[in-house]
């Protein structure tokens, strides 16, 4: 039982155009070690903060003595780790980068050459601009392990009230993990959804009474209980990272590439949505409706260091999301960073890779003591800074 989640907590931040919240995380074999159900919640003061690192801890953690911590409720759990397809449904098309891989991990096969990825997670960021709520989820599986995660993250800019225990500007963690997790591959609602190969087959993917998202094409469903938390929302109306392709995100044209150690793809940059936040024990209780960003990622490994952003305008007009990270080579060289950047407006729609020609990343910048990100991405059309 770990004190702490695998996944570093994400800070977010705000202004007067955007939403945006930026953060590391990392999802390795060793990450999930407990055949446990843990939680825990985890506070930070900083709330104009980048969380970044290269090793396993949040930049903008407090101290020993500052940080406030709730003890972990613990269960023993004896769970077998289930996850089934419907026949025939997910290999015998072409699959969808958002539906869920075959969740098989054949260790006896060189890295370079096994089939199917080691771990595979969805996460979903959810802001309301007029309650002051961000939200974020992460349901992943690994594999390597066949351990499980739900990771659920949360922060108000408003006062919600002192009876419900929470310090506004601060973002909470709570997580739980186990062996067990069924997988679902969903037949389409109707026939003629199953003559598209350009968008989601759908799927289920569940922790048993802790988590699970429900995506069919064109709606996905989340519900998450954790700690005494309750989180549901219902996004739909999807903003394509390509309108005219679904199956396109971030990787440009690298997602063909079966070998990279991690893949990434951005389902939708701003999608509707609805939802409930609410704690009984801590009398809190919000409904309301926001934005969400939407994105998975698999592969054999994660990145040695990562560094995340996302925004979105009030009015969903414009979007942003980059991503930058490094890979150990042998086990002690690191890789150059390789970085990947969508952003929309009513004027522009820029995708910038590392990978593309004539595309320079420059500039990288961050400072944790100095709660600051920068980079300027340079293209032969544009040239963007972004700074935190």
């Amino acid at each position: 039982m770990q004190a702490a989640a695998p996944f570093p907590c994400p800070l977010w931040q705000r202004s007067r155009c955007f939403s945006a919240c930026c953060y590391s995380t990392w999802f390795t074999h060793n990450s999930l070690r407990s055949s446990n159900v843990g939680q825990s919640i985890n506070r930070n003061k900083c709330r104009d903060s980048i969380a970044f690192g290269r090793t396993f801890t949040c930049c903008s953690s407090l101290s020993s003595k500052e940080e406030h911590k709730l003890e972990p409720a613990e269960e023993e759990v004896d769970f077998v780790s289930r996850m089934d397809f419907a026949a025939g449904s997910p290999e015998a098309n072409r699959q969808h980068p958002w539906d869920p891989h075959k969740p098989s991990y054949t260790p006896l096969l060189p890295k370079s050459i096994r089939p199917y990825p080691s771990f595979e997670g969805w996460f979903l960021r959810l802001v309301d601009f007029v309650n002051g709520v961000s939200v974020g989820v992460i349901m992943a599986t690994n594999y390597a392990t066949a351990e499980s995660q739900v990771t659920f993250l949360f922060s108000f800019s408003t006062d919600v009230g002192a009876d419900a225990g929470i310090t506004q500007g601060c973002t909470y963690s709570v997580y739980a993990r186990s062996k067990e997790s069924n997988l679902l591959c969903l037949p389409p609602a109707k026939l003629e959804d199953s003559t598209s190969s350009n968008e989601p087959k759908g799927f289920e993917w569940e922790l048993p009474n802790v988590g699970r998202i429900v995506s069919h094409p064109n709606e996905t469903y989340v519900d998450v209980t954790l700690a005494g938390y309750n989180f549901k929302s219902h996004m739909f109306n999807e903003v394509f990272w390509d309108a005219c392709d679904t199956e396109r995100g971030p990787e440009g044209w690298a997602r063909y590439i079966s070998i990279l150690p991690t893949h990434w793809y951005v389902y939708s940059l701003g999608s509707q949505a609805t939802y409930e936040l609410s704690n009984d024990e801590k009398g809190l209780r919000i409904e309301g409706r926001g934005l969400a960003h939407q994105e998975k990622n698999w592969g054999e490994t994660f990145p040695a260091g990562h560094v995340w952003m996302q925004a979105f305008s009030p009015d969903n007009q414009s979007q942003l999301v980059l991503s930058g990270a490094f890979f150990k080579v042998g086990g002690s060289v690191d890789t150059p960073y390789i970085f990947a950047m969508g952003f929309r407006s009513p004027d522009l729609n820029i995708n910038m890779r590392t990978n593309d020609p004539g595309v320079l990343f420059k500039d990288f910048e961050v400072v944790p003591s100095a709660r600051s990100f920068a980079v300027r991405a340079i293209g032969p059309s544009h040239t963007l800074q972004v700074f935190i």
